[in-house]
């Protein structure tokens, strides 16, 4: 139900589609676009909110082997420069995490999408050649849709990551923004 429900929502916003040509022209491979972008975009049409996606981070998820940390820093340059009418936020799956980095090496997208802190952020959206969308959610879709943020498996109450979880739903002021959210630590 919500995977044709969010299917409905990409095809209903034109600017999804741009983003996906962006990333084609830029062959960017697997290119993801996930995480916040995702989950802002739903949690917005679900309170009724009305904000254009370019007035927030666009979080973009890709893999490419091949890319050194050099190249992917021309990359992300490149992003700001050409394409300045979003503010990126790229990263390549493929290279090892930076020291204070939050991200793990993992080596597939829905093995990275897994691992983020909650599961309403875990979801990628990628554009088939045919112009249709393949949604990545490991964890499903019923907490994004039902305004619910609880914690992924790694996260959870009682494990070491879990002030982390607590940190960003603080930081990210979730509550403040959509105050119909729900925390559900369990």
């Amino acid at each position: 139900m919500y995977n044709s429900k969010l299917q409905t929502l990409l095809q209903q916003k034109p600017e999804i589609a741009h983003i996906f040509k962006i990333l084609r022209h830029h062959h960017l491979p697997q290119a993801t676009l996930c995480a916040g972008t995702i989950r802002s975009l739903v949690w917005n049409a679900q309170t009724n909110r009305h904000v254009p996606l370019m007035l927030s981070e666009l979080d973009v998820y890709y893999r490419d082997p091949s890319e050194s940390y050099e190249d992917f820093q021309v990359t992300q340059a490149t992003f700001k420069q050409a394409e300045s009418q979003y503010l990126w936020n790229l990263q390549n799956i493929a290279l090892p995490p930076r020291h204070g980095s939050e991200l793990h090496f993992h080596s597939t997208m829905e093995e990275t999408l897994a691992d983020f802190p909650e599961t309403c952020t875990s979801v990628g959206v990628q554009c088939l050649a045919d112009g249709t969308y393949e949604i990545i959610a490991p964890h499903g879709l019923d907490d994004l849709f039902e305004l619910k943020i609880r914690p992924t498996a790694n996260y959870l109450p009682g494990s070491p990551l879990h002030t982390r979880f607590e940190q960003r739903v603080k930081n990210k002021r979730w509550l403040t923004e959509w105050p119909d959210l729900q925390i559900i630590e369990e």
